[in-house]
């Protein structure tokens, strides 16, 4: 259904005074739709633009990156280290000892045995690396939702303006009328005056609503980094149609279903409730870890020496095994303790995290079902409203209604007309949020969950 923006036109009237109850004065009639501008913007390339542009996504890509160096730089501790050293010295010939000697050295040392605390260790960083991308995947879900939320601001704010616009001008159409009929006599000055005031109030609040739309497109102009004379291209609504009316005829167990659904793939699919899942995960390798410190640690090494002095060739080689223990008990005891600490702190965030996330997700299914279900109602009162104005208008042309009268027929328009536009939007938006707490970037895996 697409969404229907009422436009009045101002008619000039040219009539005299004593035929003014027979003259027929035309109703106002929608304008028709502008084309659009050259300069359009899609939502996907809007929300394209806003990845690109976002200092928050390249910050989550280097840390994704760093936490990779970060686990490799462990995985390197497992590997046997390896040193080498040379030397020559030439000695002055008419001392003790005289001529060229040289010597090399190599050696090689590994971990045999350490309690298991640097696979503990090698593990918690992979666990590291995987919260560093599911920040990423957060962080651009957050850029989709704060470009999605800017995008659709434009478009309700350039739809309240164009009301706000139509509202001014059925007002000032309504002044019109009131001028002549004043002047036949046929109106009092008050009503005429009451008609003027009206008139202020609607520019006011085209005022207002222009101004909105200005801010909103700074915004989503900051977000992207496109110039603002960049237009939103429209919603078709018509598209939501069928949707909408699905939505609508969902029973009450369906709708649990729906929910409970949505809150089932937000736990699989949440990136930042993942974050909070593998933090978890991240303390108890910590623990682990900290508990294998105090285990023995077994080392061995292999040293080889090859030597020259006076034209001989010296070699020498050996292996060494050695075995050390921490004797600190009480800083063990504390690392261990701290690390536990951590561990319960994780899990009860992860817990926490959980429900805030089952009731966001239920919350957000209710709204977007409550904005669906509005719509159609919307439409409806707006058809009357409009049509009762036109009969309320037509009367008030042949003195059959009053000046009030008109007013509050007009009044109900703009009622039902914002409302409807609030619906729309409201829907769209409780879309976008939705989709993010489920932990998707397309809004298509929402709507294709619905019974």
């Amino acid at each position: 259904m697409k969404l229907s923006i009422r436009t009045y036109m101002p008619v000039m009237l040219l009539l005299a005074a004593q035929t003014l109850s027979a003259q027929t004065v035309p109703v106002p009639l929608p304008a028709a739709r502008t084309a659009p501008a050259d300069t359009s913007l899609s939502l996907a390339e809007a929300r394209a633009s806003a990845l690109a542009k976002s200092a928050a996504v390249r910050k989550y890509t280097l840390a994704v990156q760093e936490a990779s160096l970060v686990k490799q730089a462990q995985q390197y501790q497992a590997l046997p280290s390896l040193d080498a050293a040379g030397s020559a010295a030439y000695d002055v010939p008419g001392t003790s000892s005289s001529g060229i000697t040289a010597s090399a050295d190599l050696s090689a040392g590994a971990t045999v045995f350490d309690g298991g605390k640097n696979m503990m260790l090698s593990k918690k960083y992979d666990y590291a690396l995987q919260g560093a991308r599911a920040d990423l995947r957060a962080g651009r879900i957050t850029v989709i939702g704060s470009v999605d939320s800017a995008f659709y601001a434009v478009l309700e704010d350039k739809a309240s303006l164009e009301a706000a616009e139509s509202d001014l001008a059925a007002a000032k159409l309504r002044l019109d009328i009131a001028q002549v009929k004043a002047e036949a006599g046929t109106l009092s000055k008050f009503d005429l005056l009451e008609t003027q005031s009206e008139i202020a109030s609607y520019q006011a609040a085209a005022d207002k609503a222009r101004t909105a739309l200005v801010s909103a497109r700074a915004k989503l102009a900051s977000l992207t980094g496109c110039p603002v004379t960049v237009q939103p291209a429209p919603v078709d609504f018509s598209t939501y149609g069928v949707l909408i009316q699905q939505l609508g005829t969902l029973d009450s167990g369906q709708l649990d279903a729906f929910a409970s659904s949505l809150v089932s793939s937000a736990r699989t699919n949440s990136p930042s409730y993942s974050a909070y899942i593998l933090a978890a995960k991240e303390a108890d390798r910590t623990l682990a870890a900290a508990k294998a410190a105090v285990l023995p640690k077994l080392s061995a090494s292999l040293s080889g020496k090859l030597s020259a002095e006076a034209g001989e060739l010296v070699t020498s080689a050996g292996v060494t095994l050695s075995a050390s223990v921490d004797l600190d008990a009480w800083t063990l005891a504390n690392t261990v303790k701290q690390a536990e600490n951590l561990y319960d702190q994780a899990q009860t965030d992860t817990a926490g995290q959980g429900e805030t996330l089952d009731l966001d997700v239920t919350q957000a299914v209710y709204s977007w079902i409550s904005a669906a279900v509005a719509i159609p109602s919307c439409v409806t009162a707006l058809d009357y409203a409009k049509t009762n104005y036109e009969n309320v208008l037509e009367k008030f042309k042949l003195s059959s209604a009053t000046n009030s009268d008109v007013s509050t027929a007009q009044a109900l328009v703009r009622t039902d007309e914002n409302a409807l536009i609030s619906a729309r939007y409201s829907f769209l938006s409780s879309l976008s949020t939705l989709r993010g707490l489920v932990g998707i970037e397309d809004d298509s895996g929402i709507i294709n969950a619905v019974p």
